[in-house]
């Protein structure tokens, strides 16, 4: 007697039935979909956040932060759950910050804000300085690019800003005033945290002022990442 063959699509594969006689035979093979075939690097990371292997996890994270990738705002927002593991709180605050202003669509909005708030608040409960969203915009231009911004040592940034005091208008010259005590100071700590002497320098002097702004950010940042890499390594 001859045998039949049917082939059947179940769950997950194929079923071939055979007939052989009064018996039928059963054969079945799983067929592996698309997504478990080639995992985008943002599942890739997220299973191996999942099986805390951290380090592997940043790696392919900034790798995808760095490209075009249309989930890139959650890329950010993972890479901010790996730092709070880490209690790297500082360094999550600006990946939650700028999951935020790519998050379009609001899709992680809530969730967002609750992380940077509540973080902020730790932050300043524990005394720990940390940056104004405009200067953490800067800061994570320059980490995705892999540049540091020049900064200027304390006495060349002063003799600009006295050179520039006497074409400002009062409101620049408070401004300059504010930014030249942030600058003798000489480091960063919670009197300073969340505050931003650029951007006031920026919306108080105008556009003469740029250069003085540009080199004060960078001096901002810079203090910072020295703050960074001595207590969030």
């Amino acid at each position: 007697m001859g045998k039949a063959l049917c082939f059947q699509r179940v769950d997950g594969g194929i079923r071939a039935t055979a007939q052989r006689g009064r018996t039928p035979v059963v054969h079945q093979w799983s067929m592996p979909t698309k997504l478990d075939a080639v995992p985008t690097p943002l599942e890739t990371a997220k299973a191996l956040l999942a099986q805390n292997r951290l380090a592997e996890a940043h790696k392919v994270l900034f790798a995808v932060v760095r490209s075009t990738d249309d989930r890139v705002h959650e890329a950010w927002l993972r890479l901010g759950e790996l730092f709070v593991s880490r209690r790297q709180l500082r360094r999550a605050v600006g990946a939650f910050r700028r999951a935020q202003e790519l998050d379009a669509r609001g899709e992680y909005a809530f969730l967002l804000h609750q992380a940077v708030s509540s973080l902020g608040q730790l932050l300043h409960l524990q005394g720990r300085p940390f940056l104004h969203p405009a200067d953490e915009l800067v800061r994570t231009r320059h980490l995705v690019a892999g540049t540091s911004p020049v900064a200027p040592t304390i006495d060349a940034w002063l003799r600009d800003a006295e050179a520039l005091r006497g074409t400002l208008p009062l409101a620049g010259r408070v401004a300059l005033e504010h930014a030249e005590t942030f600058v003798r100071h000489g480091r960063l700590d919670e009197s300073f945290s969340e505050q931003s002497p650029a951007l006031e320098l920026e919306l108080k002097a105008g556009a003469s002022a740029k250069s003085l702004v540009d080199s004060l950010r960078a001096l901002h940042l810079s203090w910072y990442e020295v703050l960074l890499t001595a207590e969030e390594p």
